[in-house]
């Protein structure tokens, strides 16, 4: 896999908010905390057990090659007194007999540790036990444990014959058998429990252990959840702030409480507010200041071009003063409509555009409204969206004869889509008609008084409502303005 294959995997996978990602890295980082230390606890556990384990083997394993080497030692016919004495004395922990047949052991399922048991005692009675004959070791569920010969099970026995020192009930715990041939056709038979039977589970925690360990891991997760949701409560709170200042450009003072980082991230966008907010009144200042200016010497000129003689000269000195005049009313125009004071509400933009229609409609303009029935709301300043639709829906039916209007609610988004049946626009001026006071060609025929402040003064409104504007031609033939505008869900 690629570098930028595991980026796009990761971008893909990975949770968009902040505290989403630190949770995911919180969790990745306990869970392979997690592992680690487990594998390295469960690996010494592990040695340590099969360390205890060989130890006590080897101790057992000395006390049978004992065993053996003393019945090996008796004569023939006293081995069988010996037995039943120490039969009829019980408290033995093994199981001793002499038995004429070898007894088939049923297959056991064994674990490492049993194996551990396997190999030592092998090893211990093939070093010290002296006899030549067959050893067989081998573990046995006690419920198909047979004694004394292939027919015999242990559980039919008296309890005083071996149950009590090799059945645990009501555990089933696995039996030690040794069977060592002694002589022609006589095998001594030994069955033992191995004296910590803890030593031989392989289970490092108990169920209700683990139990406990993923209660208190989950809880302890939750409280840093919460602790992360605390922590970045401040940024969300700061990026809900740049959303509403980046809409309207009313300052939105933050907070500026909380680690060093927020700190310093929150000072920065409360002097940035200011900043621009001084830039914005400093704009408008310099404009109205700069149009005020004008007015006097405008006037003047126009007094001087009076006194022309020449009929022409004036004519067209009047035409130039006409053009200056326009260009400075046009912006202080696109200072008041994108400089709207009032507070926002929920707007049925449904609702808006039928009245936008109705209102042509009463003049003899053609403009109809397709809506999928929808509410369409957002939050929003009504003048400044009315004055935005009327502006885009006047140009459509001015440059294009008609407007076609079609509201649809996508996936908490609204589409609106301006239709009209102009010439559009050339290829690749999509965005150049959105520069102040450029103008086409049909343009200036069909309105000749226009400024060429519409198109900005239309984007400028929509953007301060988060969404945004773009034109294309259709391809059905005219010009296409498409808005998309976030819808409120409250």
């Amino acid at each position: 896999m690629s570098v930028n294959s595991f980026s796009r995997f990761l971008h893909r996978f990975t949770p968009r908010s902040l505290p989403g990602r630190f949770f995911l890295v919180m969790v990745a980082l306990i869970l392979a905390t997690q592992v680690i230390v487990n594998n390295l606890w469960e690996t010494q556990s592990r040695n340590d057990q099969d360390q205890a384990i060989r130890d006590v083997a080897m101790n057992m394993a000395l006390r049978v090659s004992a065993t053996v080497e003393y019945f090996s030692s008796l004569p023939t016919r006293y081995r069988h007194v010996i037995l039943n004495q120490l039969r009829d004395m019980g408290g033995t922990r093994y199981f001793v007999t002499l038995n004429r047949e070898f007894i088939h052991i049923e297959p056991f399922q064994n674990t490492a540790s049993h194996q551990i048991v396997l190999d030592v005692f092998r090893q211990t009675l093939e070093d010290n036990v002296t006899t030549h004959g067959k050893i067989q070791i081998a573990f046995s569920s006690p419920e198909t444990l047979r004694v004394f010969n292939n027919d015999t099970l242990l559980k039919d026995l008296p309890d005083s014959w071996g149950q009590e020192s090799l059945m645990v009930k009501p555990l089933a715990l696995p039996v030690l058998v040794i069977q060592i041939a002694v002589g022609e056709g006589e095998w001594l038979y030994l069955a033992t429990l191995m004296p910590d039977s803890s030593l031989m589970n392989n289970e490092q925690l108990s169920e209700p252990l683990k139990a406990s360990y993923m209660a208190w891991m989950l809880i302890l997760m939750f409280i840093a959840s919460l602790l992360i949701q605390k922590m970045t409560r401040p940024f969300k709170k700061l990026s809900m702030a740049a959303q509403t200042f980046g809409r309207n450009l009313e300052p939105v003072p933050v907070s500026e409480a909380g680690c060093r980082e927020y700190e310093t991230t929150a000072r920065a966008f409360n002097h940035m507010q200011k900043n621009i907010q001084h830039y914005m009144n400093d704009r408008k200042q310099l404009f109205s200041g700069i149009s005020h200016d004008l007015k006097t010497p405008i006037t003047r000129l126009r007094l001087r071009t009076e006194l022309l003689d020449n009929d022409e000269e004036r004519d067209a000195f009047n035409q130039d003063l006409n053009h200056l005049e326009m260009m400075v009313k046009s912006a202080l125009q696109i200072l008041s409509d994108t400089d709207i004071h009032e507070n926002p509400e929920k707007i049925s933009l449904k609702n808006l555009l039928d009245d936008i229609a109705q209102s042509a409609c009463s003049v003899g303009q053609q403009v109809q409204v397709f809506t999928d029935n929808s509410p369409a709301v957002i939050n929003g300043k009504p003048l400044a969206m009315r004055r935005c639709l009327e502006n885009l829906i006047g140009n459509a039916v001015q440059y294009g004869q008609q407007a076609h209007v079609y509201l649809i609610s996508v996936k908490g988004c609204i589409d609106i889509r301006i239709r009209d049946k102009g010439p559009g626009l050339p290829e690749g001026m999509e965005e150049e008609v959105f520069k102040p006071y450029f103008r086409l060609e049909h343009g200036k025929s069909c309105n000749p008084d226009g400024n060429g402040l519409g198109l900005i003064t239309a984007r400028h409104l929509v953007n301060i409502h988060g969404g945004y504007l773009k034109l294309r031609n259709y391809p059905e033939g005219g010009l296409e303005v498409a808005l998309e505008l976030p819808e409120d869900k409250h």
